[in-house]
């Protein structure tokens, strides 16, 4: 059993339905549901009653569920004991991400592994394959990257949906959702290829049997975002990037669309080596990385 099973379970506790949690937590639905199930099987008992409008707690899961808070609670103050007194710094940590990814999702989880926990963090954005070379070499001590990771263990950490992120007032603003084949014709800024999301962007077109009209690419999801809300005109981004309601484009009224048919999307994952020792502060900061995805990442 490990944290992430708790957090899953109170997630849909929480919604009372698979799909609003997987949602909320970023994973797909398959994700989800499988690791319930994981979990059932290790105590040995179903924990929802399933049903078409919904799921509920069976008796065994209303017991369960105390103890799964009390749990999760308890390891964010044993992370945060972590950071008390005036003990030196551990040793540094190597982590790696996807660029983009890394960008919006590692300065919150280095600052609270800092003012938390006295980490020491060292930062490098690398491809997904060189990522997994780093990790299974020792030369990076876990890494933010993409499954599969045959060599590593990799814990899928959510689903990196890619948005249509869109001006006020844009006729496709005023839905949640938009088909890819919504975007026939439609004036875009993306990332630039050979990025793994222009790849994403890329194949969602193919398959959706349309082109869009490229008006700007650009090396990061950063600078995508950026010059989008300079010239005023969509863009294609990360979903996750965009759910902070303090991000700059929010307060002009620009919101995120959500594609489907196909949906376009990429698992991110923790990569760690396996049955290796680990340096002391790996384990916290993989705590305040998951807190993070659970804050960061849900929807308004």
């Amino acid at each position: 059993m490990e944290l992430r099973h708790l957090r899953y379970f109170l997630a849909v506790a929480d919604a009372a339905h698979f799909t609003r949690a997987a949602q909320k937590l970023y994973v797909s639905q398959p994700t989800l549901s499988q690791q319930i199930k994981q979990l059932e099987d290790e105590l040995g008992t179903p924990l929802f009653h399933r049903g078409a409008g919904g799921v509920q707690l069976t008796v065994a899961g209303e017991r369960f569920r105390p103890y799964a808070e009390r749990v999760l609670q308890e390891m964010d103050e044993a992370v945060a004991a972590l950071g008390q007194g005036d003990s030196a710094p551990m040793e540094p940590i190597k982590v790696g991400a996807l660029e983009g990814t890394g960008d919006y999702l590692l300065p919150p989880v280095v600052a609270r592994a800092i003012s938390k926990s006295n980490l020491q963090v060292q930062v490098e954005t690398l491809s997904a394959l060189e990522l997994q070379w780093a990790v299974a070499r020792e030369e990076l001590d876990l890494a933010i990257g993409t499954p599969p990771a045959p060599a590593l263990n990799a814990e899928p950490l959510f689903d990196e949906d890619l948005a249509l992120w869109l001006p006020p007032s844009h006729r496709l603003g005023h839905h949640a959702r938009a088909r890819v084949a919504d975007l026939e014709g439609v004036g875009i800024l993306c990332p630039a290829p050979p990025s793994a999301l222009r790849t994403i962007l890329d194949d969602a077109l193919s398959r959706a049997g349309i082109s869009v009209r490229v008006l700007g690419e650009f090396p990061s999801p950063e600078s995508v975002f950026r010059a989008a809300v300079a010239a005023n005109v969509p863009a294609i981004l990360p979903a996750p990037m965009l759910q902070d309601s303090l991000h700059p484009g929010v307060a002009l009224g620009w919101r995120a669309v959500a594609l489907t048919n196909p949906r376009p999307h990429r698992t991110i994952a923790l990569l760690r080596r396996k049955g290796r020792d680990e340096k002391a502060g790996v384990r916290p900061f993989v705590a305040h990385l998951i807190a993070v995805v659970g804050e960061l990442l849900k929807p308004e």
